[in-house]
């Protein structure tokens, strides 16, 4: 399954509109915002259908994933949007991670927890935003997008630490950076570390470079210190270091461009289960056998040479 959707659903009380474009989506938000009712809405016109009093709006079939069966279920649906509600303990569970994965639908998932089994979006986490109609509920991107550091070169003098992600590819590009600065670059060593390596440092000024696409479950905690130490920490997530590559022109082709300008529509759920994914086998697969093949685990010097550490901070910077 690929693409981006609109889906509408609307009973007698209140219309509910989610624009969804990935293969997970979390639906956050406190008591008393719709989560619930938009659940049971979708329950009961499974149920019932148009006796129901609901109707539903979407390209694709949807449903209410539950019940001691759902691994069943999950088995037998495809094509189809799957909603599931927090009341559901198997959403915690490795074995839903392993469930899901390779299959031909998109996850909604209502929570207020954070899966760290699941490999989401920050982009993808969704809040209910009201508005002027109190009988319309739209759930919009709770983050902020921190797809670029405006004058990045220029501030690079006041950043004590980078800390990045891991320790692989793009560890050796902002190392590289960090040195030519002479500022200190540190690895998380894995996403889920990243809230201790900044709440653990004493630098004034930290920059946290990690891949978004990936870093959903973990963004509460980052976000939440952020807020209150806005003076200490900026926050840079592109949607991962290999999609910073080819976003930066260092690689590029037709087919890149393509999948760059529209992701939703080439991300197959049947391989990805998640955007990070689709951009390393893109750029492997675009470079192998060449001079400038990419390897995830160690950062071919080429890609060291100024031009190209250029052309990254550019991107970084906002730059086209």
């Amino acid at each position: 399954m690929v693409g981006k959707y609109k889906i509408i659903v609307k009973n007698r009380r209140v219309v509910f509109q989610l624009n969804i474009e990935r293969n997970i989506t979390i639906i956050k938000g406190k008591s008393a915002t719709g989560k619930t009712t938009l659940i049971n809405a979708l329950r009961n016109y499974e149920d019932l259908k148009e006796k129901s009093g609901v109707t539903i709006s979407s390209a694709k079939a949807c449903h209410v994933l539950y019940g001691n069966d759902w691994q069943e279920k999950i088995a037998k649906w495809s094509d189809s949007f799957i909603f599931l509600d927090e009341g559901n303990e198997f959403i915690k569970s490795e074995d839903f991670a392993k469930a899901i994965k390779g299959t031909d639908n998109y996850y909604i998932i209502v929570t207020r927890e954070n899966l760290y089994q699941l490999p989401y979006s920050v982009n993808s986490i969704l809040e209910l935003r009201k508005t002027t109609s109190r009988f319309k509920c739209t759930y919009n991107k709770t983050y902020p997008c921190y797809d670029k550091v405006e004058g990045f070169k220029e501030r690079l003098k006041e950043f004590d630490d980078i800390i990045t992600e891991d320790s692989n590819s793009g560890f050796d590009m902002f190392s590289a950076i960090a040195n030519e600065n002479n500022i200190k670059c540190i690895s998380a060593n894995g996403k889920s570390n990243i809230y201790f390596c900044i709440d653990n440092n004493n630098a004034e000024k930290i920059l946290v470079i990690a891949d978004g696409a990936a870093l959903g479950a973990e963004m509460e905690k980052i976000y939440n210190y952020y807020i209150l130490h806005q003076d200490k920490v900026v926050l840079y997530l592109p949607e991962s270091f290999e999609w910073l590559i080819m976003s930066s022109g260092i690689v590029t082709d037709k087919e890149i461009e393509a999948i760059l300008k529209d992701t939703a529509n080439y991300a197959d759920t049947k391989k990805y289960l998640s955007w990070e994914q689709l951009f390393t086998k893109l750029l492997e697969d675009k470079t192998a056998g060449n001079f400038n093949q990419y390897h995830k685990k160690k950062l071919n010097k080429y890609y060291l040479q100024k031009e190209n550490v250029d052309k990254i901070i550019n991107k970084i910077e906002g730059y086209k």
